[in-house]
């Protein structure tokens, strides 16, 4: 056993060299416990965090600001906010310009741009996007040289050694089209998706609560009922209040002004 006197002498030295490691350690001009690759210490990175694991990148479900940091760089909406104006602008990002809406009465008749609010039953926009915007290129697009889709309906053993995306030989675009921002409303009264924002929605888009009766009535009615696999197709199910004008424009129908 070491006296008293030497082992407090003992422990003064290990203090000492452990502080003269951490001095040394302190004359780098990065931090100690620094995370990242020192590899890429001189790259232009910017690293960022978000308080919890991500649940959604469906935009239909998605609705937290942790989510919005991918979707908004996935996503591409019919416009957007101006980044630096104050107050907020909106401005086009695939549609052509911001459309500027026309207002109904009850029975449908048209109303002069400065009606009064308590007249006004509808406000009708019709967005026009822009053409020739593609899809990212993607195992789902990809077609044979008769324009068939390569991977539909694939089975356990089509699906053997597909691990990734990457994994997919073949991959393939598509134009963006008015129809798939109507679909994109339709899938938020999907009842297998549990939208946030349905209720919201269902306030202002016509149609849309009843459209989600509707579609709810239909999935319990599959032969399948709700297992795995079930597939809804919501073309065949229109609803009032987002309908398809041609092939790049699309009206969006909301209660009041």
């Amino acid at each position: 056993m070491w006296p008293v006197h030497l082992r407090s002498a003992r422990q003064t030295l290990t203090l000492a060299g452990l502080f003269l490691c951490m001095g040394i350690a302190g004359c780098d001009d990065t931090p100690w416990n620094r995370p990242y690759p020192a590899a890429e210490a001189g790259e232009n990175i910017l690293y960022s965090s978000f308080q919890e694991r991500p649940n959604h990148l469906d935009p239909a479900q998605s609705y937290s600001s942790n989510e919005v940091t991918f979707t908004g760089q996935i996503y591409e909406p019919p416009l957007q906010y101006h980044y630096l104006k104050r107050p907020y602008e909106l401005i086009p990002l695939t549609a052509t310009e911001v459309p500027e809406p026309q207002y109904l009465d009850a029975s449908g008749n048209k109303l002069p741009a400065d009606a009064a609010a308590a007249d006004i039953a509808y406000s009708v926009y019709d967005v026009r996007i822009q053409p020739d915007i593609l899809y990212q290129p993607h195992p789902a697009f990809a077609t044979d040289s008769r324009g068939d889709a390569l991977y539909l309906d694939l089975n356990e053993k089509d699906l053997a050694g597909i691990h990734t995306l990457a994994d997919f030989t073949a991959a393939g675009t598509r134009e963006l089209v008015a129809a798939d921002y109507v679909y994109q409303i339709k899938r938020l009264a999907h009842p297998r998706l549990n939208s946030p924002i349905l209720g919201l929605m269902s306030d202002y888009i016509v149609g849309l609560k009843d459209y989600a009766q509707a579609l709810t009535d239909a999935w319990d009615m599959t032969a399948a009922g709700r297992e795995d696999g079930v597939y809804l197709d919501l073309t065949q199910y229109p609803l009032a209040g987002a309908e398809v004008i041609d092939r790049y424009t699309y009206r969006i129908k909301i209660h009041g002004k």
